[in-house]
């Protein structure tokens, strides 16, 4: 996937800033997509000039002028178009530095390496917290804004994300019971 049909999908429920795409990728979107705002505004740019979105200037008093983007019909068109095309490979790409530091965990001390999974088991839980608070804020959304169906394939998403970070958890409990018991 490309950052493109994530923004031209968030375009789809409403008109958006930037800012307000960046907050959400940095809020709902961040366990299955990262995206900084440098490449949020540098793809919106691109999205623009290929009639993708279109924008309009919003004037306030007393603050920034505010840009906002919304989904044109061609933008409509084409996400919906990716939407029908389901990827062969559903595997995510994996870059994982901290897979290959444990890979490579025989150049360190035990007590390093049992150190570095005891971190990354406590980021595995506090990722999980972020996931429900993201639930509720999302359900609480849903509501406000009468989207209960999209409520729905959000929590498809999120329930996902919980398990796939519950393994991570009992790998690193595991790993760290291995450890605590090799010898030499």
């Amino acid at each position: 996937m490309s950052l493109k049909f994530g923004i031209l999908g968030l375009l789809k429920y409403e008109r958006m800033t930037g800012y307000d795409l960046q907050k959400t990728f940095n809020s709902s979107l961040q366990f299955m997509w990262n995206a900084k705002g440098s490449q949020i505004y540098r793809e919106l740019k691109a999205m623009e000039q290929r009639g993708l979105v279109s924008s309009s200037v919003i004037e306030q008093e007393n603050k920034f002028d505010r840009k906002v983007y919304s989904l044109t019909e061609q933008g409509s068109e084409e996400f919906l178009s990716w939407m029908q095309k389901f990827p062969q490979d559903l595997n995510a790409p994996i870059r994982d530095e901290f897979s290959i530091r444990v890979f490579f965990g025989e150049f360190i001390s035990n007590e390093e390496l049992r150190f570095e999974i005891i971190k990354y088991k406590k980021q595995q839980e506090e990722s999980i917290e972020e996931l429900n608070v993201i639930k509720v804020l999302a359900e609480q959304d849903a509501e406000k804004n009468d989207m209960e169906q999209s409520f729905f394939y959000w929590l498809l998403t999120i329930k996902r994300g919980i398990k796939s970070i519950q393994a991570e958890i009992e790998w690193a409990e595991e790993a760290l019971d291995l450890l605590q018991h090799k010898r030499g």
